[in-house]
């Protein structure tokens, strides 16, 4: 993976199902931290406590001493801040000639940009940060609103470590040697996390994968609350569907009607889930590299990240999964633990 993201540009994708979302303010207190996180903490990381809402997975923040928090996004190539939260984090916006751009399409708005002076997450603090604005998501404010989305080339500049696992985002103000990643891929290993590799293409996250025996890559995108499919791609997978009375909604615009599949089988990498289920929707040809050697299938989407104990490597470039154990909060929530995780042999 490289270091950097080479001809970057303001534009943001980010698509989600935008089901249910609770504010959350910001919060200090000590985080118990496990091996890896002690590890992190002595060599020179400063760990956040993410906010679960049940559907993402939000960071709580100062900017410029104004209290908000942003999902975390993997789907986003840069830091986007909603415009009905610039004036509320002491921002100024500046306007551009850009239309807003995601998983559906361009849109008819214009990004904005500004600079975030002081952004403070944990105990970890750096200053000028720039991010894009744009408008609200779709409807998100009829489930609580969050103030943007923390995107990928912070993740990686600032030589992220995500833990979905145990709610932990860890993050270093210059990025670590790559002793670091190899000391974190031993002890995630020895403890039963499959690493996966991660390419970067077109600004995006990368993941390699099959659909019923279908090679393929997704996107893997934090901000997708449901892995998404595109319509195009379920049809070439033989995929049935049924239809339902969602609607996705992304920065852009909206997606249009959402139909649902199961199937017998998903892989990633060499990690499989069994009966397996993902949304499908028509995303934007452009998006989606199509015709491309970069082309993707969808969106590997923040449910089965969650389910399978996500943790990121934004310095070496690596997902690592594990199934987890059901919790009483897991059946609270009606979410269903899919016993059924494997590796390949």
């Amino acid at each position: 993976m490289s270091r950097a993201f080479p001809g970057w540009t303001a534009r943001a994708l980010h698509c989600s199902l935008y089901l249910c979302l609770l504010q959350s303010n910001v919060c200090h207190g000590a985080i118990k931290l496990d091996a890896l996180g002690g590890y992190l903490t002595a060599h020179g990381y400063g760990g956040a406590q993410l906010v679960d809402s049940g559907n993402f997975y939000h960071l709580p923040i100062l900017s410029n001493g104004k209290a908000g928090n942003l999902v975390i996004d993997t789907g986003a190539p840069t830091t986007l801040i909603f415009r009905s939260s610039v004036k509320r984090l002491a921002l100024s916006e500046t306007q551009t000639d850009m239309y807003v751009s995601g998983a559906f399409g361009p849109g008819r708005d214009r990004y904005g940009v500004a600079v975030i002076s002081s952004l403070a997450a944990g105990n970890f603090t750096v200053t000028n940060v720039p991010v894009a604005i744009a408008p609200d998501v779709g409807r998100i404010s009829t489930y609580g609103r969050p103030d943007g989305l923390l995107g990928l080339r912070e993740l990686m500049k600032f030589g992220a470590i995500l833990d979905l696992a145990h709610r932990i985002l860890y993050l270093r103000p210059s990025r670590p040697p790559h002793e670091t990643a190899a000391a974190v891929k031993s002890m995630l290993e020895a403890s039963g996390w499959k690493a996966v590799r991660l390419s970067l293409a077109r600004n995006h996250l990368r993941v390699p994968g099959e659909v019923n025996d279908l090679p393929c890559h997704f996107i893997v995108d934090t901000g997708a609350y449901l892995t998404a499919l595109d319509r195009n791609f379920a049809a070439q997978a033989k995929l049935s569907t049924r239809p339902t009375r969602a609607t996705a909604h992304g920065v852009g615009g909206s997606g249009g009607s959402v139909a649902l599949a199961t199937f017998s089988s998903l892989w990633i990498g060499d990690y499989q889930i069994k009966r397996a289920s993902a949304s499908v929707i028509d995303m934007d040809p452009k998006m989606l590299g199509r015709g491309t050697n970069s082309e993707v299938a969808g969106l590997l989407g923040v449910e089965y990240l969650a389910l399978n104990s996500a943790i990121f490597d934004f310095v070496s470039g690596t997902l690592y999964l594990r199934p987890r154990l059901q919790r009483p909060a897991d059946l609270r929530r009606g979410r269903s633990i899919n016993p059924s995780a494997r590796l390949k042999r």
